[in-house]
């Protein structure tokens, strides 16, 4: 599983890739997605690791 760090890096990356102007708009869209899913796990994953943190 991918870490908090690397979900972060995965949707700086993809969000950067989506912004390119040479991209098409269709393009953009599914990789501004992609961006969006990956900080969707990061937040996740830190909701586990608090939930985790917490039962011990």
């Amino acid at each position: 599983m991918p870490t908090i760090e690397q979900c972060r890096a995965y949707a700086a990356e993809h969000k950067i890739l989506g912004g390119d102007p040479k991209n098409s708009a269709r393009r953009s869209t599914v990789l501004l997605s992609i961006s969006h899913s990956w900080t969707a796990l990061a937040h996740q994953l830190e909701s586990l690791a608090d939930i985790e943190k917490s039962e011990r």
